[in-house]
């Protein structure tokens, strides 16, 4: 039994850091073919989950040969809640892009989430992050505090505050989201979670951008051609992969702080991809930052392989 809580646990750690290092792609993937440009934020959102979501569900209905009864069991208010907060996350994480840029962004939903949960956990006395954990959480902290330093001064002040805000809900609504996917994974498993969860969210994405941008809808039959291979590689690995290992792996840690503390690493994943792929040279204070981060996920991994105890 400690065997396999010990391999879960720490398996659970690498799945979500893996989940990180997939949507640490995105940018680099949206930037690689420049026709992604004619779709705005909240289409290519849609575009992602529209893929993603029905994949997935079709994967769950023919590898389980259990029709639609696992969908029965799933909890509606904990699906509605990941639908809610998924299609929040990604409405408030795009409009934030643009306000305040891709760099403070990314730090900021991504260091506030754990810290949130966290702080949550200990309100109700329920934390269980060992001293090494939180150790791991104050590293990656430290280290992407260095990685966006100096981006702030660059936003407009009148972006800043509505920017800031934008990146608070998107923290929050991806706390709400992760603690559903957690709930309902341990009971029916991550494939139909997933599929699920993000076709309900892509339809509500859907009647968002038919309400505030129905001309973006329907693109011409000349230019979609050159989205085609962005959109289905955003929506099957950032995506659907990225969710499914996402939940997977939540499901397997001790806590959705100590997991969400793991996809810590996306920020520190995309600058080196940038700097490799895109030949963006990273400075002195973002090649530190990064190597915290990376510090910090090591230490959080070998925590878990020292403490297997779940909670």
């Amino acid at each position: 039994m400690v065997a396999a809580v010990h391999g879960g646990s720490s398996a659970g750690v690498i799945q979500v850091m893996v989940a990180a290092a997939l949507w640490a792609t995105v940018g680099v993937a949206s930037k690689l073919v420049p026709a992604t440009e004619t779709l705005s934020d909240l289409a290519l959102g849609v575009s992602r989950l529209a893929v993603g979501g029905p994949v997935i569900l079709a994967i769950a209905l023919v590898i389980r040969h259990e029709g639609l009864h696992p969908f029965r069991r799933l909890e509606p208010g904990a699906l509605f809640g990941f639908a809610v907060g998924c299609a929040v996350f990604q409405l408030c994480l795009f409009r934030a892009f643009t306000l305040l840029g891709v760099t403070a962004t990314v730090f900021l939903t991504v260091c506030l989430p754990p810290l949130l949960a966290c702080g949550w956990s200990l309100l109700r006395g329920r934390a269980v992050l060992t001293p090494a954990a939180v150790g791991a959480l104050a590293l990656a902290s430290a280290g992407l505090i260095v990685f966006a330093a100096g981006n702030w001064s660059a936003t407009a002040p009148e972006a800043l505050v509505p920017g800031l805000a934008l990146a608070v809900i998107a923290s929050v609504a991806f706390v709400a989201m992760t603690a559903s996917a957690r709930e309902m994974t341990r009971a029916v498993g991550p494939l139909v979670v997933v599929g699920a969860g993000l076709t309900l969210a892509g339809l509500l994405m859907l009647a968002a951008l038919l309400l505030v941008d129905p001309a973006s809808v329907a693109l011409s039959a000349e230019e979609s051609w050159k989205v085609l291979g962005v959109t289905l590689y955003l929506g099957l690995g950032p995506t659907a992969l990225a969710y499914v290992v996402y939940c997977s792996g939540m499901a397997r840690c001790r806590s959705a702080g100590l997991g969400l503390i793991a996809s810590m690493v996306e920020p520190g994943l995309a600058a080196l991809l940038a700097w490799m792929v895109l030949s963006e040279r990273l400075g002195p204070a973002e090649s530190i930052g990064c190597a915290l981060v990376m510090g910090a996920m090591v230490l959080l991994w070998w925590s878990e392989r020292a403490h297997p105890a779940l909670e």
